[in-house]
């Protein structure tokens, strides 16, 4: 009987010693389809005229609309990226928006100068690919001055820094799950 007593005591003691942990830091940032304002947060300049982008939205998949958009640039010829054209064309970027030359080197090296592999669901669609690489790398690159301050740009900013950068086809319910190819390391950051 003085055993159990002993025992009743210890376990008591260690349950009372047992700190409930306290939450009170950041919530964890809930990662999955990229938050459409992030731009909008970075107030992120055109790389490419408005105005080639005309007409290139009513094609049946979001890389059609793209290869259209870079045809028209003459980023695209017969199917195959013309690597010196966009490198041309950021550079220029770089020239007329200087707080983003860093992270356009960035681009061309990571996304322009070498051969992708498929960033989304879109198999050989080089405009897709570049395009989403350069996304990514911009939106990492961004200095905490270029960020707006408004409370409705907080999770779009937590967002970037701690999720994957999945394309949103790759939500979809005819996409295997972890099968997207931008995706494969999900929910951590690329």
């Amino acid at each position: 009987m003085l055993f159990a007593v002993v025992l009743v005591s210890a376990f008591a003691t260690l349950c009372v010693g047992q700190q409930v942990p306290n939450n009170t830091g950041p919530a964890p940032v809930l990662c999955g389809i990229i938050p459409k304002t992030i731009k909008g947060c970075l107030d992120f300049p055109s790389i490419v005229e408005q105005k080639l982008s005309k007409g290139c939205g009513n094609t049946q998949t979001v890389c059609e609309s793209l290869k259209c958009v870079f045809e028209k640039s003459g980023w695209i010829k017969k199917h195959q990226l013309v690597k010196s054209k966009v490198i041309s064309d950021l550079d220029k970027f770089a020239e007329e928006h200087p707080a983003w030359y860093n992270a356009t080197q960035t681009v061309k090296a990571t996304c322009v100068a070498q051969d992708l592999p498929a960033q989304g669901v879109f198999i050989n669609c080089p405009a897709y690919d570049v395009l989403h690489c350069a996304q990514i790398v911009y939106y990492r690159s961004a200095l905490p001055e270029q960020w707006s301050t408004s409370p409705d740009c907080l999770y779009p900013r937590q967002f970037t820094a701690a999720c994957a950068f999945c394309p949103e086809d790759c939500f979809s319910p005819q996409i295997p799950y972890r099968s997207c190819n931008a995706c494969l390391n999900y929910p951590n950051r690329a």
